[in-house]
């Protein structure tokens, strides 16, 4: 899969990280100046989920043409019929005005008509992100189940994603990690419900759900949802990229064809 949506990723969360270290330093001024910073801790928490959003939305498009593109291409090498495609693939909803135009790329029709039906969604829910990639993993490999050995294990995990550590989930026993691996998807769940909310809250009503706005005055919270964005989307697009391989080898694509998948 291209770099793109996760280079577009690195730089957007990098611009959180910036808007972060502005407000970092503690308010010593008068409430106004108190009520700015809180604005500046806000704008980089928004910041932060508009970038993981950017990135499932640039990611899901990147398979969906990648897809179709591996079939055209493999067409014109006189391999037709050798790629089929899952019936899913098939109730994808492309825009039609972007397949008919003209491009110079080859494929790039494929590419910018997949770009167009995902421009006005969002991806601000755990469970989007698993309608949306699933179908394309294999069953043992889906998101959010099985990849969360490899998550739980991971030298970045921490404790708030998921409610225990790699120590604590290593040293049970199978029946206790399975106990473990629920409670885990559950935390993760809940995690990010609150971390969207907050967005949510930001964008709509000024992060004033209520009467007054709700408080936001320390610059580790911020950083921990940072953290926790970057952790998610990091390890989601080494899942994708790797199972990404699995599925065009098994609806048929050569070599030559995933190489170039995308491209």
């Amino acid at each position: 899969m291209p770099a793109t949506a996760l280079k577009h990723f690195t730089e957007d969360i990098g611009r959180a990280r910036a808007i972060l270290t502005h407000a970092d330093p503690p308010p010593t001024g008068y409430p106004a100046e108190r009520l700015l910073r809180s604005d500046l801790l806000r704008s980089a928490w928004m910041f932060a989920i508009g970038a993981l959003d950017a990135y499932f939305c640039d990611a899901y498009t990147d398979i969906v043409a990648a897809t179709v593109s591996s079939k055209s291409r493999q067409d014109t090498i006189n391999l037709k019929n050798t790629i089929t495609l899952p019936e899913f693939v098939y109730d994808i909803k492309f825009p039609i005005r972007a397949i008919l135009e003209d491009y110079d790329k080859t494929n790039w029709r494929w590419r910018m008509a997949a770009r167009k039906m995902m421009e006005r969604e969002n991806v601000l829910r755990l469970s989007t992100i698993q309608t949306l990639f699933n179908k394309f993993f294999r069953e043992d490999r889906r998101f959010f189940g099985g990849v969360l050995d490899d998550w739980i294990l991971h030298p970045d995990a921490k404790k708030r994603l998921f409610g225990i550590t790699t120590k604590e989930y290593t040293s049970r026993t199978p029946k206790d990690q399975n106990a473990a691996r629920d409670a885990a998807k559950r935390k993760l769940e809940d995690r990010f419900k609150d971390l969207f909310q907050r967005r949510h809250d930001c964008i709509h009503n000024c992060d004033r759900p209520r009467v007054s706005p709700q408080p936001l005055s320390t610059a580790g919270t911020v950083l921990k949802v940072i953290e926790d964005v970057e952790f998610l989307v990091n390890r989601c697009d080494d899942h994708i990229n790797a199972e990404f391989k699995f599925f065009l080898s098994n609806i048929g694509c050569i070599p030559p064809t995933i190489a170039a998948a995308g491209y």
